[in-house]
């Protein structure tokens, strides 16, 4: 089977939550420099707002998406209210949809069966719609390899980076949220090798529990997500998109140093060698792809970005 289109959107550095209710904010967030949102059908909406939400969501996902902004949906759970969403959200310019409570493969297998009826039903090309799993429950998290490799349409599980503030994963996990982190180590290594074992390269961290305006915490936030691996993150407020989208896309450092890197080995190919020094360090073949991977994220954020200032 080929890959799902939606895997074409990633990776994305910057995703911002938005209530589904809220077309007017929608509408502002087109502002910005954000890669992908994310319309939330479940906890920011009331139950009395659902159906408004499914209502006025179609027009959100055209909006955004017509700007070339990934759009994903945060569904309601498999038992409540789930198909409902499917069918007032699958549509051209749908790029995910995350799965919350995700408990098990047998989950993203359901959810992966339901998208297929729906893109039918929508006639868009199946499989084109990619799916987030949000495990949210301890036998979810353990559970977060069989959960990826569960179906072709997953891009990447998500899980959270977390400030001193505890939530789902906190609770269902037992580690108290504190300034450094230490505790939730495990938790996001383990889940981004999760997720890159089973062909779901694009891990995204949510970056919660942390004051709105304490933007130094949040940056420290962002970095620790990049640095353990993370393709990119979700985040609750527009001021912290502008961060990610820095952070995420290659320094004029690292952009020289990959380049330098990929000269260096060149000269040494063409003398015979397979290792040369290279800032006073020995490289080899195997740096390669790293050097490689800076610089197509480098142009990748530069056109994106280039294209939203347009």
């Amino acid at each position: 089977m080929n890959e799902p289109l939606a895997k074409s959107y990633w990776p994305l550095r910057s995703l911002l939550f938005l209530p589904a209710h809220r077309l007017d904010w929608a509408k502002k967030t087109a502002l910005t420099s954000v890669d992908g949102v994310i319309l939330d059908l479940e906890d920011s909406v009331s139950p009395d707002k659902k159906e408004l939400a499914r209502n006025v969501i179609g027009e959100a996902i055209d909006l955004l998406s017509v700007l070339g902004i990934a759009v994903t949906v945060r569904v309601n759970a498999l038992d409540a209210g789930c198909d409902r969403d499917l069918a007032a959200i699958v549509r051209p310019g749908l790029a995910g949809v995350m799965l919350p409570k995700t408990d098990a493969a047998s989950d993203i297998e359901q959810l992966d069966r339901l998208l297929t009826a729906a893109e039918l039903t929508a006639r868009i090309s199946t499989h084109s719609v990619g799916i987030i799993p949000l495990p949210e429950t301890a036998r979810g998290m353990w559970a977060a390899h069989d959960i990826a490799l569960a179906s072709k349409r997953v891009t990447g599980l998500i899980t959270a980076v977390s400030g001193p503030v505890s939530g789902d994963v906190a609770r269902a996990f037992g580690f108290e949220p504190s300034l450094t982190g230490e505790e939730q180590l495990f938790l996001q290594s383990r889940t981004i090798l999760a997720s890159r074992a089973a062909g779901a390269d694009f891990p995204v961290g949510a970056i919660l529990g942390t004051r709105l305006d304490d933007l130094e915490f949040v940056e420290r936030l962002i970095r620790r997500a990049k640095q353990l691996g993370f393709s990119g993150v979700a985040l609750i407020h527009p001021s912290h998109v502008k961060l990610a989208n820095q952070i995420f896309r290659p320094s004029k450092d690292e952009i020289s140093y990959a380049q330098g890197l990929i000269d260096a080995m060149s000269r040494a190919e063409s003398s015979g060698d397979g290792a040369v020094s290279y800032n006073g360090a020995m490289i080899d073949y195997a740096m390669l792809p790293s050097a490689h991977r800076t610089l197509a994220l480098a142009a990748r954020y530069a056109a994106r970005d280039q294209q939203r200032e347009s």
